[in-house]
This record gives C-alpha cells, sequence and structure tokens, in this order.
C-alpha cells in the first residue's frame, strides 16, 4: 500500500468517525438563570498546533483576567491544549448546563451545533475565518448569522472576515478586534539573522514544493539554509523565526495569518501570500505579497530578494525590522485586550438582565468543572 493511498484511506475513515461523533453531541441547556453571566467558548479538540484555538484560549485569558467569567468548552472530558504553555480555565460538554444569562461563543466551523441548539440560548458566532463559513450547516448559515433571535452577535478578527460577512449576511452585527502577537515570544533575535529561510510545509504544500526546486534548480539556495517549521511548539516556531531572515508564506484563504505577522514581528523579510485575511499588513514596503498561485512570481520575488541583500548587506533585514514595527504597533496584546473586553462587556451588556461581574472579581461558573486542574485563574493582567 502506498503512503499516499494510506493517508486517503486514514481522511475518510477519521471523517467518518468525526462525522458520527460530532452528531451524538449535545449542548446541555436550562431555563434557570445562573448567578452571574458565563461565557462558555466551544472549541475542537485537535492535538496538532493551530492558531485559532490558541486565540479561544488567549480570551478565555483575558476575560477573565478582566472579572468576565469564561471557559474553554471542549467536547472531550479532561482535554486540554499541550502544544503551549496555559493555565486557561477548561471544561468539557460533559459538565456544562448552559442557563439563561450565560452566552455561548461558537467557532465559524461549528454551526451544526447551533442548527440543533434549543431556542433561548444566548450566543456569539466567532469567525476567524469567512472561508470556512459554509463548512457545516451551509443550508443554514444565512438564518444563523441574520435571522436567529438568539444570536447576540458575530465577531471577527480582520477586515477582510468583516467585509465578506457583511457581504454574505448585511443584517448581521459584526465585530472586528485586532489580534495580538506576543512580544515576549515574536520580536527580533539581539543579533542579525543567519542566511536562513522559514516556511511551514503543511500550508501550500504543492506551491513550497515547485517554489523550493525551481530555486534549488537555479542554484539560488547555495548558501541559504531551508527551514520547515514543522511538528515544533509554539515556542520553538518563535526561537526558529528569530534566527530566520526570510519566511514564504504558502496559503491559500487566510482569516487573518499569525505565522506571517509572527515572522514578521521577529523580523522576517516576509515574501508570500496574504490569502487575502493577511493583506492589511502585507504591505509591500517591508515585504513581498504574491497573487495566490503564482508559482512564478513567487521565485522571481526570492531571486529578488536573495539578489538585493547580496549587493546590499542588511537588505532584507532593514525591511524585516520595518516589518516587526509595524506589527508589533498595530497587533499589540494591549490593544487585543481591549478590544476584546469591550466587545464582550458590549454584548453581555445588551443581552443580560443581570449585572456585569465588576472587573477584578471572578465568581463561580454556572457549572464548575469538579477536577481542580479546570478551576486554575490565569495571571494574564488587563490594561
Amino acid at each position: 500500500m502506498t503512503k499516499s493511498l494510506a493517508r486517503s484511506i486514514y481522511r475518510k475513515v477519521a471523517h467518518a468517525w468525526e462525522k458520527q461523533r460530532r452528531s451524538s453531541l449535545s449542548i446541555r441547556t436550562s431555563d434557570d438563570v445562573g448567578a452571574s453571566p458565563t461565557v462558555y467558548f466551544l472549541t475542537p479538540d485537535h492535538e496538532f498546533p493551530a492558531g485559532g484555538i490558541r486565540v479561544i484560549y488567549r480570551h478565555v485569558d483575558i476575560l477573565n483576567a478582566a472579572g468576565i467569567v469564561a471557559f474553554v468548552l471542549h467536547h472531550r472530558p479532561g482535554f486540554r491544549l499541550s502544544w503551549f504553555e496555559n493555565d486557561t480555565q477548561v471544561t468539557d460538554l460533559s459538565k456544562v448546563l448552559i442557563k439563561r444569562g450565560d452566552l455561548l461563543v461558537v467557532p465559524e466551523t461549528d454551526l451544526d451545533y447551533l442548527a440543533r441548539l434549543k431556542a433561548g440560548v444566548r450566543h456569539v458566532i466567532f469567525n476567524q475565518n469567512s472561508h470556512l463559513t459554509w463548512k457545516r450547516a451551509a443550508a443554514e448559515a444565512k438564518d444563523l448569522y441574520q435571522a436567529s433571535k438568539d444570536l447576540a452577535a458575530v465577531i471577527t478578527v480582520s477586515d477582510h472576515n468583516k467585509e465578506m460577512l457583511n457581504c454574505a449576511f448585511p443584517n448581521a452585527v459584526v465585530h472586528r478586534v485586532h489580534l495580538g502577537v506576543d512580544p515576549d515570544l515574536f520580536s527580533p533575535g539581539d543579533q542579525m539573522s543567519g542566511r536562513r529561510i522559514g516556511y511551514m510545509p503543511r500550508r501550500g504544500s504543492s506551491d513550497a514544493k515547485q517554489v523550493i526546486e525551481i530555486l534549488r534548480a537555479r542554484g539560488m539556495l547555495e548558501g541559504w539554509e531551508l527551514v520547515p517549521m514543522e511538528g515544533m511548539t509554539h515556542s520553538e516556531v518563535a526561537e526558529q523565526l528569530k534566527s530566520t531572515m526570510i519566511f514564504l508564506a504558502f496559503t491559500h484563504q487566510e482569516g487573518f495569518g499569525l505565522p506571517a505577522a509572527e515572522a514578521m514581528a521577529c523580523g522576517n523579510y516576509v515574501i508570500g501570500n496574504h490569502g487575502f485575511g493577511g493583506k492589511e499588513f502585507f504591505l509591500p514596503e517591508f515585504s513581498a505579497p504574491i497573487e495566490n498561485g503564482d508559482v512564478l512570481g513567487f521565485v522571481r520575488a526570492v531571486e529578488a530578494a536573495l539578489s538585493n541583500n547580496r549587493a546590499q548587506p542588511g537588505w532584507c533585514r532593514d525591511r524585516g525590522l520595518a516589518a516587526s514595527r509595524f506589527i508589533r504597533s498595530e497587533y499589540s496584546m494591549a490593544r487585543e485586550r481591549r478590544e476584546v473586553v469591550k466587545t464582550y462587556n458590549e454584548i453581555l451588556t445588551q443581552t443580560q438582565s443581570g449585572e456585569i461581574v465588576p472587573s477584578g472579581e471572578v465568581r463561580p461558573p454556572s457549572a464548575a468543572p469538579s477536577d481542580n486542574s479546570s478551576l486554575r485563574l490565569p495571571s494574564l493582567l488587563v490594561v
């Protein structure tokens, strides 16, 4: 059996198992009113690194630090992300009873849960990639986004997402929050980056292979080290990005494009696809945006960067540092905290009849998890 056939069979089996599992899961609700509102973020149980899920964990931390009780709501009992350090409040569907006054936050890929959710449960759709809006429950998406009386708001993370959602669902209330890039992890190294080129093989693998092989055939990569970033923790990726000079972004349709933004924050000259969601920061002053699928244009942009850096040592570094200043200014952690707290405070004020939990006070959730690990509070402070 070939590897490609084995992968195909595995994907089909995994898809069938996931479909059966999803159909059997349910979100339990109650008509009782809780002592204080709790925000539950329904979150996929993905074992592998995924920037969007890490964002959910961070937003739960931000809300708890601001005095708004929030939990990551996983499917499987005892599940928690382990590919980055966290002490985020986590629970699961078996432990939670969502009461009136609580707020359920559902990712854009879990619309099928909303389609069978009991009426009266106030909820938010957290859409981090508008291109995935119709992945599940496509036929019901229109009603779920703009006809549901229980939808409090839609929250998204880029101008592109917001424009696309406003176009598809003109009656929906869509809030945009800016994601933050952590400067403690993603910042330029102390020394000049070496002749290293980073990329992520799992993104746009077909284009990546073509571009790299053409560059090799033309002898352009002699003296340069290619750094595939795969199977690494978040902190390991950050360390690698501090040591690379150029980052190649092979993407298709991104909601925002955190890897490219994080590479810029580390001082990389980024070449590649903005995936539409990253168009707002993929600026030609300090990066080289390439049209999706344009392999030849990609190769020529890499050659131009290498030639310019050879003729003017520091050419890539200067542009990478300009990109870093832009990212760290526009996408600061402080800005993300302010916007997340402000957005959820507004939503809770509009949809809850009870008092908002005062800043600095953390009250018990509607249904507290039974394991102690889920009760640890984050140390993040809102400024």
